[in-house]
């Protein structure tokens, strides 16, 4: 739904309070570390690609963990610090939330005022399993197309067409350089731009 003021709404996942990401997905059985850093990424690249302000809980740019504990407010230091050990192991994933953030701060198609929401385009690809939008970064003369593929039906994905775009950042590192048709990859992100 569109809202009048797209600046009045403020996005996240995880905040102070409960779990980390990756405590959540542990809670959530999944076990697998690169699954599990992959789903992390996608769900903060929604947040950060989204209108708004954008909030995600501190550590989470390098999986930052809290052992499990859900409610860590009269835990321990040694509960609540950020391990940057963590940031070592997953600095490509630091890195990753860098360039999104940039994004974020430095298009300005990413904050819209009061009555442009209607200039935001949003498809829905294979009946909601992936969704586009573009934005226009009018000061910076690109055009830029955002595709998220969550992990339903990742059976069988539907080309997108990304010709004549380049990519900006492709959460799954397996993008490069100047884009044609496109099948995103299940939990994968795809930010593209051209110049205009």
């Amino acid at each position: 739904t569109n809202h009048d003021d797209p600046n009045k709404t403020v996005n996240y996942v995880t905040c102070h309070d409960n779990y980390t990401l990756y405590d959540r997905f542990k809670a959530a059985g999944i076990e697998d570390e690169a699954m599990i850093k992959q789903m992390a990424i996608l769900a903060n690249s929604v947040v950060l690609t989204s209108q708004g302000t954008s909030f995600f809980l501190a550590g989470e740019e390098f999986l930052r963990t809290k052992n499990g504990n859900h409610n860590s407010y009269n835990s321990t230091y040694e509960e609540n610090e950020l391990n940057y050990a963590l940031k070592v192991k997953h600095l490509d994933m630091f890195e990753m939330y860098k360039k999104l953030i940039a994004f974020k701060q430095d298009v300005d198609g990413m904050h819209l005022d009061v009555g442009q929401n209607t200039e935001l385009k949003v498809s829905i690809i294979d009946e909601g399993a992936a969704f586009k939008y573009t934005i226009n970064d009018v000061t910076n003369s690109r055009e830029y197309v955002v595709v998220h593929s969550s992990y339903v039906g990742s059976e069988s994905r539907s080309k997108v067409d990304l010709s004549g775009y380049t990519v900006y950042l492709d959460t799954c590192n397996v993008l490069t350089g100047e884009l044609n048709e496109v099948t995103p990859l299940a939990g994968q992100t795809i930010i593209a731009y051209k110049n205009i």
